[in-house]
């Protein structure tokens, strides 16, 4: 039998079978498409990490670097499979954020808090003065993390992650980890235990041998959130961070001004606290920057960061934000020095 290969026949089998070769192609591509949607590890909502950047602000998304960079430098964890910076215009902001924040997206969101002349005039004609913070804030409170200690959510309705003060829940979470103090030593058995009740459906652990892999991540997970949140905590003390204060129209339900009807008029001052002020971070100018200013130019003052949305992330998930604003610092001062 004559089997060999010429050019006459593969050309008569293109002339017939090209047809079935090209289905078989498009089959072969969407087989290993389906393969790889199905096999590939799926983020959930907690493990997506997504920044929203206000208007009038730049983040320099080329020094902060892409996912692989911030795992190797302990801006986020294993756990973290995804990231994103959305960079928001004065056009789009009040499009995107509702649109965003209604789907249960967004983790942080970097604003100015300069304030300038809003255009408007108070009942005496004095210029009413406000800032993007404050704006952002008023707006979107329910998504904002409240950061205020022992201070009491002024507009909480219940209980929930956001209502809670963040570095208090943070501690406390830290704390079932390392039952003799955040100095002393992981309890690696309660941290085995509660991994390996949250991993089902999570298919980067199919084998024991993957699992007892994730473990020592999550072990290394944990040590790295104590530091980054000692760390934190001693930004605040020292001065090199610090929780905004602002003041904010709450209506009381009582009759506040006495005219005999309660309504939208019957308000109380209340102040609020749902911002890390980066200001003072030293060479937070190389990272991130504002040009709400004075003069108009770029600058690191009134950089504030919030914490977004945390009531809808699993818990494991919820802290991310301590090693990222740990990261900033460290990473603003890394970069000053090499420019000094």
């Amino acid at each position: 039998m004559d089997a060999k290969i010429t050019k006459a026949r593969i050309g008569h089998m293109l002339s017939y079978d090209w047809i079935k070769i090209v289905a078989l192609c498009a089959i072969a591509v969407v087989v290993w498409i389906l393969l790889f949607t199905t096999l590939a590890p799926r983020a959930t909502e907690g493990q997506k990490l997504e920044v929203y950047v206000y208007p009038n602000v730049d983040v320099d998304s080329q020094a902060f670097g892409g996912l692989d960079k911030l795992h190797r430098e302990g801006a986020l964890s294993y756990n973290a499979l995804d990231y994103s910076v959305n960079e928001l215009t004065d056009e789009s902001v009040s499009v995107v954020l509702p649109a965003h924040f209604g789907a249960g997206q967004g983790d942080i969101m970097f604003v100015s808090s300069y304030r300038y002349d809003s255009g408007q005039k108070d009942e005496e004609g004095n210029a009413v003065m406000t800032s993007d913070l404050e704006k952002f804030v008023s707006g979107y409170v329910g998504n904002c993390v409240w950061l205020g200690g022992e201070a009491q959510h002024p507009f909480a309705s219940g209980a929930n992650a956001n209502t809670q003060d963040y570095l208090g829940g943070c501690g406390a979470y830290l704390g079932r980890y390392f039952p003799d103090g955040l100095e002393g030593a992981l309890d690696r058995q309660a941290a085995e235990e509660d991994f390996r009740a949250r991993i089902g459906g999570d298919n980067r652990y199919k084998t024991e041998e993957q699992t007892l892999a994730g473990i020592e991540d999550e072990c290394a997970r944990l040590e790295a959130l104590r530091d980054a949140y000692l760390r934190v905590c001693g930004y605040l003390k020292d001065g090199t961070i610090s929780v905004t204060k602002l003041e904010m129209q709450m209506e009381t339900g009582e009759d506040e001004n006495g005219d005999g009807v309660v309504d939208s008029s019957d308000v109380q001052t209340v102040e609020v606290y749902f911002s890390f002020d980066l200001s003072d971070v030293p060479g937070l100018e190389n990272l991130i920057a504002t040009d709400r200013s004075e003069e108009g130019t770029t600058t690191a003052q009134s950089v504030n960061m919030v914490i977004l949305n945390t009531r809808l992330q699993e818990e494991c998930a919820r802290y991310e934000q301590v090693t990222y604003l740990d990261y900033i610092v460290r990473e603003s001062a890394r970069l000053a020095d090499l420019a000094a």
